[in-house]
């Protein structure tokens, strides 16, 4: 049994045909039927039903189970050999949100620099949805992710190292910049600058809207903070960001939100289980972990 005959055979499953089989890899169709032999002898049951007088080919219920597990397999040991080789470059790939990045980078740059860490770090910035899925595909050695709650995910190493309250934003020029806190169902009348999907604001942004019953009056998503900060200042409607993106400088008001048992942001560091760390890896993790 070799890796090639997961290959043919998984190939098989799909396109039913020996012939096309063979094609699709360069090889005899006997080649294909040799390595099927193989894996059926190997595994003790048949897992290709051939009917030659129509020339069709069924898969057993073994196959099927078979090709599950094999695609797996196949899988796993071409993310080994990516995980290999990408070890050797001694980098380290590191997925950062921007809100997140924003606050938490600066802090551990220092500590990052000092350990001669900086220059094997190689930083993809994008939202914590797609940051979390490139974790998951082998992508990224590390991340972190902000969450409207704690993070689950049953195949990845979950830290969670801070929260932060989600809060109502305005220019400081809006009347209601002069309440402290105020329950979403009371913005009922608002028009809104949101963040797009690609964020975790609008998980959190949906669990008040239906708690309080009304859907608000979107008039402009982005994908930009900056943006939806500087939309905000200009009066063009409230925002709804995590307390973590506000900075002094921004000119924002930040109204507390006091719904009872509502979602918070949460920072995590997320990696596989299965990833085996380098040294340098594991510096980098104990570093994320006491910040």
């Amino acid at each position: 049994m070799n890796t090639r005959d997961f290959e043919y055979f998984l190939a098989l499953t799909q396109t039913r045909n020996f012939s096309q089989t063979a094609e699709q890899f360069a090889v005899s169709q006997p080649t294909i039927t040799t390595a099927i032999k193989r894996l059926e002898d190997s595994f003790q049951a048949q897992l290709i039903i051939r009917d030659r007088r129509h020339h069709d080919i069924g898969v057993t219920s073994a196959g099927k189970q078979l090709a599950a597990h094999a695609q797996v397999i196949l899988q796993q040991l071409t993310l080994a050999q990516q995980e290999i080789a990408w070890d050797q470059t001694n980098k380290i790939r590191f997925g950062l949100p921007p809100i997140i990045g924003n606050y938490f980078f600066p802090k551990i740059a220092p500590q990052l620099i000092a350990a001669g860490l900086m220059p094997q770090l190689q930083t993809v910035e994008a939202g914590s949805a797609a940051l979390l899925n490139q974790i998951k595909q082998g992508d990224l050695d590390f991340a972190l992710l902000g969450a409207s709650g704690p993070l689950q995910e049953p195949d990845l190493t979950i830290s969670q190292i801070g929260t932060a309250p989600f809060v109502i934003i305005t220019s400081e020029s809006d009347p209601l910049a002069q309440k402290d806190k105020v329950r979403f169902a009371e913005l009922a009348m608002q028009k809104f600058v949101t963040l797009s999907e690609a964020f975790v604001h609008t998980r959190a942004f949906t669990w008040f809207q239906q708690q309080s019953a009304f859907i608000p009056n979107v008039v402009y998503q982005t994908g930009d903070v900056q943006l939806l900060k500087q939309m905000v200042v200009q009066n063009v409607g409230i925002g709804f960001l995590t307390n973590l993106a506000i900075n002094p400088d921004d000119h924002l008001a930040a109204v507390k939100l006091t719904d009872p048992k509502q979602p918070v942001f949460t920072i995590s560091i997320v990696r596989r289980k299965d990833r085996v760390l380098t040294p340098a890896m594991q510096h980098f993790n104990q570093i994320l972990a006491a910040n």
